[in-house]
């Protein structure tokens, strides 16, 4: 298969199979090698917005989640094997301030360790500066035949 190069950003809702208000993230910044950055913008009516306008605090760990799904939309996109990313486990979560409506956040993830169809990968969430949330996934990406 051939690399094709992707100018970023990048729409996540052609990058990851979250459709209509499931897809919870904006865009897809950047993404190299086993490295994505994804962000999205907190709206009035954003999915994982409590009443109080906060982020709902388990919703950090679904911005990470489609965003390591949206590295795998940039692979098939750019020619590489496409393979549907299921979510495992959460590990060392830690939500260190909340997030409000209007504000951007910076999702990152990193795949860390492979083994088989199973990735471990690391993510943080900020709005600027400041830390919002981390933690580790386990993620089971099967290859698309």
């Amino acid at each position: 298969m051939q690399n094709v190069r992707m100018t970023f950003p990048l729409p996540a809702r052609s990058l990851i199979p979250h459709r209509e208000g499931m897809c919870c993230i904006d865009s897809i910044l950047s993404a190299e090698g086993q490295q994505v950055q994804a962000s999205v913008t907190l709206h009035a009516h954003h999915l994982l917005l409590g009443e109080d306008g906060l982020l709902d605090r388990c919703g950090y760990i679904e911005l990470a989640a489609q965003a390591a799904c949206g590295l795998k939309g940039v692979d098939t996109c750019a020619g590489r094997a496409s393979a549907t990313a299921l979510l495992a486990s959460v590990d060392h979560y830690r939500v260190v301030d909340d997030a409000k409506m209007g504000e951007t956040l910076l999702i990152g993830v990193a795949i860390t360790t492979e083994l088989a169809g199973l990735s471990m990968l690391e993510f943080n969430v900020s709005c600027g500066q400041r830390l919002l949330a981390r933690g580790q996934l386990k993620v089971f990406y099967q290859t698309d035949n």
